[in-house]
């Protein structure tokens, strides 16, 4: 960060001594307007609205990041929830399961001694 500013600080730098060395008047011609200005004005205008026009396109593509970011913080949040219920859902079948294999060892060990009980007899 800090040397982009400094890139950026070199560069309006060079672009004001640039403009004071060209401070001849020029004319200009924009749309019906005729006008002579200081071709340094014209320097550091172009400069400004250059730099206002790549912050505003910054600032959008910042917009767009922080939208994206917060619609796949839902997103992530959605699944954990998901997940969380998934794998309650896994505990209980988990648990149902281990249920009915003590059922079925315990209906199988009552049924073994029964047929023991009637091999005694």
């Amino acid at each position: 960060m800090q040397a982009k500013f400094i890139f950026s600080l070199i560069l309006a730098v060079l672009v004001a001594i640039f403009a004071i060395q060209n401070s001849a008047a020029v004319p200009v011609n924009f749309i019906v307007y005729h006008l002579e200005i200081s071709q340094a004005l014209i320097i550091l205008i172009s400069a400004i609205i250059g730099a206002i026009i790549a912050f505003s396109l910054g600032l959008m593509k910042q917009f767009n990041m922080n939208k994206t970011i917060k619609e796949k913080d839902k997103q992530i949040r959605n699944l954990e929830m998901s997940v969380a219920k998934l794998e309650i859902e896994n505990g209980e079948l988990h648990t149902k399961n281990a249920m009915s294999l003590d059922s079925e060892e315990s209906r199988l060990n009552t049924s073994t001694i029964s047929d023991d009980k009637n091999l005694t007899h």
